[in-house]
């Protein structure tokens, strides 16, 4: 396992085994390369003080330096291939408790499937990839990023960052609370499905019940964001009827 060696520091946190670098090219593809590898494993993690080409959703960029919070989790679950979007939905709402918690006079909202804002500007994001053989998921990298100090100008959706709202905290310290809530959410989750997730989930929900934008491949819709069901997929009422949606970026 000659990664170590190049590495910052190792660490622990609970169950969590914690790799961080100085900088990588990017989390995710660093944890992607080392998992496909059987080099790190379920709850080990892959952070970054900063990253040359980080990377959202649909292979956008993530600018990502030095003073916010990249990293990748490892997770292998013993789960069926239709709930692993899931995760996105219990990785946000954790991360969004462990901000509450040391600024709870803050509104935060969940902006589905993956995003965490303070008055309707971005200040985290989530990238869920998998490995899967067949009907059997080896492994999901869960990569989060949040805008401690800094955001991109220019984005698609407004950013800010948490020292905007005058939340402190550094990259270490904010990991561990995410962690914190995260284990207990997810447990959760493994043992007894989404139904408590989803619960907490959409105690902070964005433009619940409003009308919203949704961009799918090759098409973009308005409806009303109508509900979150019991597989985390987004119910979009059109003209009386309910359109459900796996994934897609809402607006």
């Amino acid at each position: 396992m000659g990664f170590y060696s190049i590495n910052m520091k190792n660490f622990t946190h609970q169950n969590f085994t914690i790799h961080q670098f100085e900088e990588l090219e990017g989390t995710n593809s660093h944890a992607l390369e080392l998992a496909s590898l059987a080099q790190i494993f379920d709850h080990e993690i892959i952070l970054a003080n900063s990253q040359k080409s980080g990377r959202g959703r649909k292979d956008r960029k993530w600018e990502s330096p030095p003073g916010n919070l990249y990293f990748s989790l490892v997770l292998q679950p013993k789960i069926s291939l239709e709930k692993i979007p899931q995760i996105s939905l219990v990785a946000i709402a954790a991360l969004r408790l462990a901000i509450e918690k040391i600024a709870p006079e803050i509104s935060i909202s969940n902006k589905w499937p993956n995003d965490l804002l303070i008055n309707d500007h971005k200040i985290a994001g989530l990238l869920l990839e998998s490995k899967i053989s067949g009907k059997e998921c080896n492994f999901i990298i869960l990569g989060i990023g949040v805008n401690l100090v800094s955001n991109p100008e220019n984005t698609i959706f407004p950013a800010s960052n948490l020292k905007n709202f005058t939340i402190e905290i550094s990259p270490e310290n904010l990991l561990k609370n995410f962690l914190n809530e995260f284990e207990k959410l997810y447990q959760n989750w493994l043992d007894f499905g989404f139904t408590g997730t989803r619960q907490i989930w959409l105690q902070k929900p964005y433009r619940l019940k409003e009308k919203i934008t949704v961009r799918l491949d090759e098409k973009t819709i308005e409806g009303i964001f109508e509900d979150v069901d019991l597989e985390g997929n987004l119910l979009l009422k059109i003209d009386g009827k309910i359109l459900k949606i796996s994934t897609a970026d809402v607006s």
